[in-house]
C-alpha cells in the first residue's frame, strides 16, 4: 500500500515522535486579535493580522513560516520592543495581567525575569567587550539582590547547565573566544538565568551546523525539563520543531494559516501552504538520484499591497477563481486541536484520503 501521506518527513516516524505532555489547562500566556502595523511612506505595512493563540504550562509552541510572516514582530510585541511608531491593538495577557500598553517601566520587571528571549545573531547579541560571565551576571543583577561571589557561582552553573565544557574557566572569556555553538548556548544560559516562565527562541539554530543545531535544541529539551519554562520557538524549518515542539502554529503574511498538535500538522495538515512547507524537506526515504526537492512557487507578498483574498491564493495549486481571490479565509475549527485558514481544506483532506 502507498504512504497516505507523501510529505511527511521521515523524521517523525512513529518511533522518533516527541511525546506528548500533559498540559495545564491555564494559559501562561494568552494573545488575542494581536495585530501590528507599521506605517510607511509607501502606506501600512501589515505584519501581524488578527493573531489569537495561548502558551500553556509546561509547553513548547512551534511558531513556523517564511521570513516576514510576522514570527519575530509577535515575539517582539509580546516583550514590548517594537518601535513607538508601531500601531498594535489587542490583548496580549500574561497569568491574567495585560501587557499592551504597560510603560516601559513595568515592561522591564517582566522582561528577563517573567518572559525572556533567545536571539537568533549570538555574536551581535553579545557585548564584545565584557566577559560571558559578567554578561550573565548583570542580566541577574537587574532582577535579583546578589553579591558578585554569588553572581559569579551562578553564572558558572548556568554555563555548565546549558553544556559548556569547563565553565569555570570559560566565564572569565569574551564572546569571540567561543565557538558559535558556544554563544548561542552562553545566549541561552543569559536567557534562563532568571528562570523565566516562559522562554522565546527566536531562530535559536540559524546559521549552525546541523550537529551544532541538533545540540542547541537537546539544550532547550534540557532546559525545559529543568526549569519548567515554556518555550516558544521560532523558526522557518517545520523540521526543527518537529521532535521539541507539542503544538505548532503556521504563520503566512502576518497571518495564522494553521495551527494543531505536532502529530496533526505533520500526518493530517490540510492547509496548501502547511503541505508546501512539509513537502520541501529532505527525507531519507526519498531515492537518490535526480529528484529535487519541492519548492512552492512563487515568492511572499508585499505586506503593504496584499492581494485580494487569501494572502496565498497566487502561489497555490489548490485556489479556485472567484473564491480564493475574493474570501480572506478565518482561522476556524476542523477538529480537536486543529485549525486552518482555508476554504477548501475539507475538499484537500477527501482528495487525500481518496489517493491514500
Amino acid at each position: 500500500m502507498s504512504d497516505p501521506n507523501p510529505i511527511i518527513p521521515a523524521e517523525l516516524t512513529e518511533e522518533h515522535q516527541h511525546p506528548v505532555r500533559e498540559r495545564n489547562d491555564a494559559a501562561l500566556l494568552s494573545v488575542r486579535g494581536l495585530t501590528v502595523r507599521f506605517p510607511t511612506d509607501d502606506g501600512l505595512v501589515n505584519a501581524v493580522e488578527n493573531m489569537s493563540f495561548d502558551l500553556h504550562a509546561d509547553e513548547t509552541l512551534g511558531i513556523v513560516g517564511e521570513s516576514g510572516s510576522g514570527k519575530s514582530v509577535t515575539s517582539m510585541a509580546i516583550l514590548g520592543l517594537l518601535p513607538k511608531y508601531a500601531q498594535i491593538t489587542g490583548s496580549i495577557r500574561f497569568r491574567g495581567e495585560e501587557l499592551v500598553g504597560q510603560p516601559e517601566r513595568v515592561m522591564q520587571k517582566v522582561r528577563g525575569a517573567k518572559i525572556a528571549m533567545i536571539f537568533q545573531d549570538a555574536l551581535a547579541a553579545l557585548n564584545p567587550v565584557f566577559k560571558v560571565g559578567d554578561q550573565i551576571s548583570e542580566a541577574i543583577a537587574t532582577h535579583k539582590d546578589m553579591s558578585r561571589k554569588q553572581l559569579r557561582e551562578r553564572a558558572v552553573e548556568l554555563l555548565e547547565l546549558v553544556g559548556i565544557p569547563n565553565p569555570a574557566a570559560r566565564v572569565d572569556q569574551y564572546p569571540h573566544e567561543f565557538s558559535g555553538g558556544m554563544r548561542q548556548r552562553a545566549m541561552i544560559a543569559m536567557s534562563i538565568a532568571n528562570e523565566p516562565d516562559v522562554l522565546i527562541a527566536d531562530e535559536p539554530t540559524t546559521a549552525l551546523d546541523v550537529t551544532i543545531q541538533a545540540q542547541v535544541l537537546e539544550v532547550l529539551e534540557r532546559i525545559r525539563e529543568r526549569t519548567s519554562s515554556s518555550i516558544m520557538l521560532i523558526t522557518h524549518d517545520l523540521g526543527v520543531v518537529a521532535g521539541v515542539a507539542e503544538r505548532v502554529m503556521v504563520m503566512y503574511a502576518g497571518r495564522q494559516v494553521e495551527m494543531g498538535d505536532i502529530e496533526t500538522i505533520f500526518y493530517r495538515s490540510n492547509h496548501p501552504y502547511t503541505m508546501g512547507l512539509l513537502s520541501s524537506l529532505p527525507r531519507l526515504d526519498r531515492r537518490a538520484g535526480n529528484e529535487r526537492l519541492h519548492r512552492i512557487k512563487g515568492q511572499p507578498p508585499s505586506l503593504i499591497f496584499l492581494p485580494p483574498g487569501c494572502a496565498f491564493n497566487p502561489r497555490c495549486p489548490y485556489a479556485k477563481h472567484n473564491v480564493c481571490d475574493t474570501v480572506v479565509p478565518d482561522l476556524r475549527e476542523l477538529g480537536f486541536d486543529h485549525r486552518t485558514a482555508c476554504i477548501r481544506a475539507e475538499e484537500i483532506e477527501a482528495a487525500k484520503e481518496t489517493a491514500g
